[in-house]
């Protein structure tokens, strides 16, 4: 059992299952997915606890897939790009491709073997082009875990993409490879750096 596992069996132990379940669900259907988030993130980095799943897929099977996940999931929100389903104290969170960061991730997907079942999760280059496409500070922050944890990530092809793409985020990954080239501070050190924080 690796650490990411290890976290779910204490936190969030029906995770395996309805990941399972999911997955099963998009390979019947052949829908192009990418599992993503910090799902995902576990394989690249320290994990940490999540209490949803992400999945990034396909645009032409979006309402099809609704429909089929509606038969299996409570459903929470279904909306054009984005919808919400759960089972039991688990959200699943599927995601339309269609913008440049989702496409690329589900292009650039690997496989892999994920609470042990076997899927298709964003390469390190595809997260981070995700990550660079949130306003979410915790996907900051794991942006730059994700770049110290993976010096072989092709940043020329992360570079390459944002160019075409979106060079308005050109600056927010310099920010981020800047924060990520100093060294980590100790768990002290970044409590002192807290203000208004009470000290001893």
């Amino acid at each position: 059992m690796d650490a990411f596992e290890a976290l779910v069996e204490a936190h969030r132990p029906a995770m395996r299952m309805v990941l399972a379940k999911l997955v099963r669900l998009l390979e019947a259907r052949n829908v192009r997915y990418v599992i993503g988030g910090a799902n995902a993130l576990s394989l690249y980095v320290r994990p940490r606890m999540t209490v949803d799943l992400d999945a990034f897929v396909d645009a032409s099977a979006k309402e099809t897939l609704d429909k089929l996940l509606a038969a299996d999931f409570e459903v929470l929100s279904v909306g054009r790009f984005h919808s919400k389903f759960r089972d039991g104290d688990v959200e699943v969170d599927i995601v339309c491709a269609g913008a440049n960061a989702e496409d690329f991730a589900i292009a650039s997907g690997r496989d892999a073997v994920l609470l042990g079942t076997k899927v298709r999760v964003a390469s390190p280059e595809g997260l981070l082009l995700l990550y660079l496409n949130s306003e979410k500070p915790v996907n900051f922050a794991d942006a730059i875990e994700l770049l110290r944890s993976q010096p072989a990530l092709d940043l020329r092809r992360v570079r390459k993409q944002l160019e075409r793409h979106q060079p308005e985020l050109l600056a927010k990954l310099e920010k981020m490879l800047h924060i990520a080239r100093q060294p980590t501070p100790s768990y002290e050190e970044s409590r002192a750096r807290r203000p208004g924080e009470l000290r001893p």
